[in-house]
């Protein structure tokens, strides 16, 4: 009898200082929503970059949340939310001085967003990264960013097909299940 796996609900990124917690899974929705917290550390932010698989709407709990789309910035305060659309360039950041916590809900549910960072986070926290947190191995730079539907808006995006070719070559040569079992299962 195989063993099922159980997944991780909590990751902690320590260069970033994120702390990212799973909410609501995509089969706790029935694959309508996946629904993640996460504690933003002062200074702490994303690249711009662009999502085709899912939207994501981000909600402020704590401390003032920002979220450029485009080229405009917003702020979100407590209970404030935003939508962003599919293929529109976005980040979120925290400009404060202290932490702040947001959730993010993926429309429709997307489990690998989360496997994806699992793996970003688990690979910062064994020192695979660069201080950046960029992953060492380009393999696994692609992994993630096919797991996350993430990418880069701007010039750097017209080599996202090598790294969907990458990220191919990861899956075949068994990358993603070690990196998988490793960070994300329990």
């Amino acid at each position: 009898m195989k063993k099922k796996l159980v997944t991780r609900r909590d990751f902690i990124n320590p260069i970033y200082k994120d702390r990212l917690r799973v909410l609501k899974t995509s089969e706790e929705t029935g694959g309508v929503y996946t629904l993640a917290e996460i504690d933003i550390a002062p200074g702490g932010s994303n690249t711009m970059h662009i999502h085709s698989a899912f939207e994501e709407t981000f909600t402020a709990i704590k401390g003032t949340l920002g979220v450029r789309i485009k080229n405009k910035k917003h702020f979100l305060h407590p209970g404030g939310s935003m939508t962003v659309p599919l293929y529109t360039p976005h980040y979120f950041f925290n400009e404060g001085k202290e932490s702040i916590t947001c959730q993010i809900q993926f429309f429709p549910a997307h489990e690998n967003f989360i496997k994806g960072l699992a793996i970003a986070y688990g690979l910062a926290a064994d020192g695979m990264t660069s201080k950046k947190g960029i992953p060492k191995s380009i393999l696994q730079l692609a992994l993630i960013m096919q797991l996350t539907d993430t990418k880069p808006a701007g010039l750097s995006g017209v080599l996202f097909p090598v790294f969907k070719w990458l990220a191919r070559k990861a899956r075949k040569n068994g990358m993603e299940k070690v990196l998988l079992e490793k960070y994300y299962y329990q």
